[in-house]
């Protein structure tokens, strides 16, 4: 849609799934202007005394976007019953790990006496699932339901305890030390990563085409075009129906509250005292400079 032409941006996106460490990596090395990673990436090493230079400046997120996924038969109805049993995530450690701990203290559990193996790719996580050879995958909704339908695995997402479901969710960082020219274009990206996401909610058949003529190799061939369509605009819909504004109707924005909740049940209250000097939200303002209603109305339009 030439988002990016429009903020005067020329942009290289690196993928790392599932290597939260690797990208804020590249972020302290300079080697990248900015990542999105969940707050365990960014939280963690600050609360173990080891400060990147890094601060938090947006969460497009109001709710996680990881999950829980159990086979649709399984008697597990909440994630305390992950007691004893074998769990799959993409790699160990935070973020899966922690996420699934968050869940399983919540509601009554022990999560020491879980069984948790890694598993890189999410459709080999789901067939060991329908095999039985794991009870539960921990992992992005996004890719979990895209894995689902690929394999014909029917699974069903374990609900999440309060606690968690108004918890934070990935964000981008960037570094301290940033001048204010950077800053400014780093805000003027995420004003163009927020504008797709609208786009995407409101046309996801154009969002899903538009994605296959940037990156040819990511469309599948070997299965028809609708089938193909209709499995990407489900793992479309699990990351973009998250973002949304906050409650005043600011997009970026996590209150003070929600961040000393979230320290308070990763037990980093003492380590982190002061929440304040985790997150920077001076660049909101400028992202927010946008009319939404002009983006959902372009997509209607295509």
């Amino acid at each position: 849609m030439g988002y990016y032409e429009e903020e005067g941006l020329d942009v290289e996106v690196v993928a790392l799934p599932g290597r939260p460490a690797e990208t804020t990596g590249l972020v302290v090395a300079g080697q990248a202007d900015l990542t999105i990673a969940q707050p365990d990436a960014h939280i963690y090493p600050i609360a173990e005394g080891n400060d990147q230079g890094l601060i938090w400046t947006f969460t497009p997120y109001q709710g996680p976007v990881f999950g829980i996924v159990v086979d649709e038969s399984s008697e597990i109805t909440e994630a305390s019953q992950l007691e004893n049993k074998t769990v799959a995530m993409t790699a160990l450690g935070p973020p899966f790990e922690s996420f699934m701990n968050a869940n399983v203290i919540e509601t009554g559990g022990d999560p020491s006496t879980i069984d948790t193996v890694a598993i890189g790719s999410n459709p080999a996580a789901m067939e060991a699932l329908r095999s039985g050879g794991i009870e539960a995958i921990v992992g992005n909704r996004s890719e979990m339901a895209l894995a689902s339908q690929v394999t014909g695995t029917q699974t069903r997402l374990l609900p999440l305890p309060p606690e968690v479901a108004d918890g934070l969710a990935a964000g981008f960082i960037i570094r301290k030390d940033s001048d204010q020219t950077e800053r400014e274009a780093i805000a003027r990206y995420i004003r163009a990563v927020v504008k797709s996401a609208i786009f995407a909610q409101e046309n996801p058949d154009k969002a899903v085409q538009l994605s296959w003529e940037l990156y040819p190799a990511s469309k599948p061939t070997d299965k028809p075009e609708e089938q193909a369509l209709e499995e990407a605009k489900v793992s479309l819909a699990e990351t973009v129906d998250q973002y949304r504004p906050s409650s005043d109707g600011v997009w970026g924005y996590i209150s003070e509250e929600r961040w000393q909740k979230f320290l308070e049940s990763n037990g980093f209250s003492d380590k982190i005292p002061d929440v304040t000097t985790l997150y920077d939200y001076s660049l909101l303002d400028l992202i927010n400079s946008f009319d939404e209603e002009e983006v959902r109305e372009q997509a209607r339009n295509k």
